[in-house]
């Protein structure tokens, strides 16, 4: 009963799609392929794995047959929708390429092949859909985690609604292509202009090049010499209204987080949210730092308050608190820091590890100067940052439309 109910769920889905698309079940579009592999304990053997959504498949080391074991595993067949069945409900899903030639997969990857009557490169966008998630969870019955094993035999009974012509998958296969295409390039200029940044910071950082017009000593620092380092506790008569800061993980990306702020009442705040900041202090978590990360505070609020566990950095008279944030980022500070850690899952930094801290700095002028050059190259790498996540929307919104027939391209041609 509550499988048919599925099924019908299933059905009244499709009932939007366009009429001339064919509702059908997956194991009438599909094949499974399985070639056993006769392993040879001295030969030299390598596996794939397959990354959650939707993220592609990857190479692991090379290991001897000996190695492998009693392990079941299969060749790799080129041109294969392939699924890891522990994580398929996770879009752990991919398709087998000319790299993966001569390559294994253990029994929890299987492997299809079309039998003609669907693209497979549009079948992997389908799954990678919301909807085409929700299918996968559905085949894979269990509970959280490695418990949801995908099913193959439900994975055959899934079904799906499809453009009937297999030039109309492929046209939309292209349009969708171009969005890859753009954002794989975006990617890459990210990449690039994040290393560029690292060079300057390299380079400009530790003096090893100067700019123009700049010829004083530098000076190595203590972090605790040049900055006050958490010295606005709030007071327990305070009666304003805060907007307390606090960390949303799922946006965290080191130097670049975005961190949301709660207005909240004094009797609201969290215990442990006693520390005030203002503009121009940086924060630095003390939990895990790299991961968690810095923010240097550029907008101005009187009542801004976070957690202790943050260190709240302030940049005495003569310092540049931009120099500063940029310095907290070099190479030498970071190798201090992990090197000064506690713990391992949660890897903890003293506050009064964050007062030792040693840096070189130059004067004021070419700390400000620095700053300007490093900022730019950040505010440039912002810049393609936020025209990938427009391209990303793009395509989530072109996926939605096409894949669901709301969009037709070139429908009656071919």
């Amino acid at each position: 009963m509550q499988s048919n109910n599925k099924y019908s769920i299933i059905r009244r889905h499709y009932a939007s799609y366009p009429e001339d698309w064919i509702r059908t079940e997956l194991g009438e579009l599909l094949k499974r392929v399985v070639k056993p592999v006769e392993v040879v304990p001295e030969r030299e053997y390598r596996e794939i794995g397959i990354r959650s959504h939707g993220k592609g498949l990857f190479h692991k080391e090379p290991v001897t047959g000996s190695d492998l074991g009693n392990k079941s595993v299969f060749w790799v067949k080129t041109d294969c929708l392939i699924m890891n069945i522990v994580f398929a409900w996770e879009q752990a899903v991919g398709i087998t390429t000319t790299h993966e030639k001569g390559m294994i997969a253990s029994h929890r990857f299987p492997m299809w092949q079309s039998k003609g009557n669907v693209e497979l490169d549009y079948l992997l966008r389908f799954f990678l859909t919301p909807f085409g998630r929700h299918l996968l969870e559905l085949a894979s019955p269990g509970g959280a985690g490695r418990n949801k094993t995908l099913s193959q035999d439900e994975l055959n009974k899934t079904l799906v609604c499809i453009p009937s012509s297999i030039q109309e998958q492929q046209r939309i296969v292209k349009v969708l292509s171009t969005w890859d295409h753009a954002i794989a390039l975006e990617e890459q200029l990210i990449a690039e202009k994040k290393r560029q940044k690292h060079w300057l910071m390299q380079n400009l950082l530790t003096g090893g090049k100067r700019l123009p017009g700049f010829t004083e000593q530098w000076q190595r620092v203590r972090l605790g010499d040049v900055c006050t380092i958490n010295d606005t506790v709030l007071s327990e008569n305070t009666q304003s209204d805060f907007r307390f800061w606090y960390i949303d993980l799922s946006s965290v990306d080191r130097g670049k987080i975005t961190y949301p702020t709660l207005s909240v009442k004094f009797g609201e705040l969290p215990l442990r949210a006693r520390r005030l900041f203002k503009k121009d202090d940086i924060l630095l978590s003390t939990i895990r730092p790299y991961l968690l990360g810095f923010a240097y505070i550029n907008k101005e609020h009187n009542n801004y308050v976070c957690s202790t566990g943050f260190a709240v950095i302030r940049a005495k008279e003569g310092i540049c608190p931009k120099f500063i944030y940029h310095a907290l980022f070099s190479d030498g500070v970071i190798h201090q820091i992990n090197q000064c850690l506690i713990g391992t899952n949660y890897p903890v930094l003293n506050h009064d590890d964050v007062y030792q801290l040693y840096f070189d700095c130059p004067s004021f002028p070419e700390q400000t100067a620095i700053a300007e050059i490093l900022s730019l190259a950040d505010s440039e790498i912002d810049l393609h940052e936020k025209h990938l996540e427009e391209l990303q929307k793009q395509k989530k919104t072109l996926m939605q439309l096409l894949l669901t027939g709301r969009v037709r391209v070139n429908a009656q041609e071919g």
